[in-house]
């Protein structure tokens, strides 16, 4: 068998590279998120707290299964200001996270909310499968599901889980934490909606009969 060219492995081999990353990373967040719940996943009861643990480690377990066997994008964007504001999204959502909870008596709502977003996150996740990317790409265009009725549901399902995340836990600096997540998503969406329209030209007519985020509204 003849040596495949250097310029093709080296290729594959950037590629594998490139792609670890984000499966570390998602493999790290699982296992943090199991072993924070661990005490709901351990004990499970029928209660808000752990329909919320076992969506959120679900969820996270699907995004990881999602980049195997990933196909290669149509168009991506890597460039600085991409990755900028996702790791902003990244990193707020979480800082918020870690904050103590200042309003126990909200826990109920705000759980509500959380385990809401977290379900049409993970619905959404599982219609788009090996679609799905960390960076904004395009590897196919998915009008079924819950895009059907709106372009980004991950996104709406992110901004439900932060009015739960202010609810339970507010304060100044959860608020700005949350505004600032909610920023980079709206950036993060314009990418993303650019890429998709020149991957692909169906993508127009798409865009003119959906909303982005909320049914009939926006």
């Amino acid at each position: 068998m003849p040596p495949r060219p250097k310029r093709v492995v080296g290729g594959r081999l950037a590629r594998a590279i490139v792609t670890s990353g984000p499966i570390v990373y998602f493999g790290w967040l699982l296992v943090s998120q199991a072993w924070a719940d661990w005490p709901a996943l351990s004990d499970p009861r029928l209660d808000g707290e752990t329909a919320l643990s076992l969506a959120a480690v679900s969820y996270l377990g699907l995004l990881l299964a999602s980049y195997w066997r990933k196909p290669p994008p149509l168009q991506e964007r890597h460039d600085w200001r991409a990755v900028v504001v996702t790791a902003l999204a990244i990193d707020a959502l979480g800082l918020s996270a870690s904050q103590p909870v200042t309003q126990p008596d909200a826990a109920g709502l705000a759980v509500a909310f959380m385990l809401a977003g977290t379900l049409l996150a993970f619905w959404s996740a599982w219609y788009l499968g090996t679609g799905f990317s960390l960076l904004p790409q395009a590897r196919q265009l998915v009008t079924t599901g819950p895009y059907r009725y709106v372009r980004h549901p991950i996104y709406l399902g992110g901004l439900l889980i932060t009015l739960g995340e202010v609810w339970l836990r507010f304060s100044p600096l959860v608020l700005a934490l949350n505004l600032l997540f909610v920023a980079a998503q709206v950036v993060r969406l314009r990418y993303e909606e650019q890429i998709l329209e020149r991957a692909f030209p169906e993508y127009r007519d798409y865009r003119a009969r959906t909303s982005a985020l909320i049914p009939g509204i926006a």
